[in-house]
């Protein structure tokens, strides 16, 4: 709780420290062409050059050794090279550098401020020890969006500005983290109103977020929470249907009963090409394999497991499932247990 407090007041210091220092930039960048020119009149009028920490005078020349050549010469090459460096023309370039660097320090600000409200906003809904991972929050998928609207925007304001490859690569790179962006809070919307209407419409039970429900099934390669989880009987056996993050991914299982115990069995993808029946399988299965194979093909064409009194199967797909799915994949579980019950021991 402590460290989650901590953090919190971390991303509001840092958020008001960035914001200011971006908009201290566009202030400083944000002049007129009039105001260059005053600018641009105002330094040159009083450069003086100097060679070896004294003042030069008209006639004087200054000569370096080594360097780039550019140091010295007379004075009025100095003078004019001053000028040049603070010609209207560059100041303005400078203070597009200026702009450009208050707008990326604005963006991060302002998402680092996002970040600490809608964390702020957790805290206060459901608790400061409650894992951030398990509640399939809009949180990161929000702030992960405002990133990508920022890089993209970023990207198109440097095109205007100069046009180089690089703004290219970075709008395009905005334009397509915004796609995936969008794509997660369509998930997120999904498994979190979609899922719960789904579960009510149907009787069946709804929790947010389980702490140690992987822990209970005995995933050790999975951390132990899980959210949207969804509890219930279907066509009279008992199933679970949850998200959980394994390396670092986030997958939709679904676990239903079946009658009787099953010996090992992993079965791969039908999409996928090849054989059915992968390592792992007990030979009671490779000895039925064509019947198992079969009814699988029938019933269900996507990867399943099953072991015990029990076939799980993940949803890998890029959108988490709509209700319609989970009933599809549920109906297929429940007729491809059914069959390899009714096989011969």
């Amino acid at each position: 709780m402590k460290s989650r407090h901590t953090g919190l007041v971390v991303r509001f210091v840092l958020a008001g420290v960035l914001v200011l220092l971006g908009w201290q930039m566009l202030a400083s960048g944000s002049t007129t062409d009039a105001q260059r020119q005053q600018e641009s009149a105002r330094r040159i009028a009083e450069y003086r050059p100097t060679c070896d920490g004294k003042t030069m005078r008209p006639r004087d020349t200054c000569l370096v050794f080594g360097g780039s050549g550019d140091e010295g010469g007379s004075y009025q090459h100095m003078m004019d090279m001053y000028a040049a460096a603070n010609s209207p023309r560059e100041l303005a370039e400078r203070d597009r550098g200026w702009r450009v660097a208050g707008y990326v320090a604005l963006g991060i600000g302002a998402l680092t401020l996002l970040c600490f409200l809608l964390s702020l906003v957790e805290v206060i809904r459901f608790g400061a020890d409650e894992p951030q991972d398990a509640t399939i929050s809009y949180q990161r998928r929000l702030v992960g969006l405002a990133v990508a609207g920022a890089m993209a925007a970023v990207g198109v304001l440097l095109i205007g500005e100069s046009g180089n490859v690089v703004s290219w690569l970075l709008a395009v790179a905005g334009v397509l983290l915004t796609a995936a962006a969008l794509a997660s809070l369509v998930s997120a919307f999904r498994t979190r109103v979609g899922r719960r209407r789904w579960a009510k419409a149907h009787g069946h039970a709804y929790e947010r977020c389980d702490k140690d429900l992987l822990q209970r099934l005995g995933w050790s390669d999975a951390l132990p929470f899980a959210g949207g989880v969804v509890t219930g009987t279907h066509r009279d056996r008992a199933f679970l249907v949850f998200d959980y993050a394994e390396k670092d991914a986030r997958h939709t299982a679904l676990v239903m009963g079946v009658p009787g115990e099953l010996p090992p069995l992993v079965v791969e993808a039908k999409l996928k090409g090849g054989p059915r029946l992968l390592t792992g399988t007990a030979q009671h299965w490779v000895d039925h394999a064509t019947e198992v194979v079969a009814a699988a093909d029938r019933h269900y064409p996507w990867a399943f497991k099953g072991n015990g009194a029990t076939l799980w199967a993940k949803y890998d797909e890029v959108l988490s499932p709509s209700g319609e799915k989970l009933q599809r994949r549920l109906d297929g579980l429940h007729r491809v247990g059914t069959a390899l019950a009714a096989m011969p021991g």
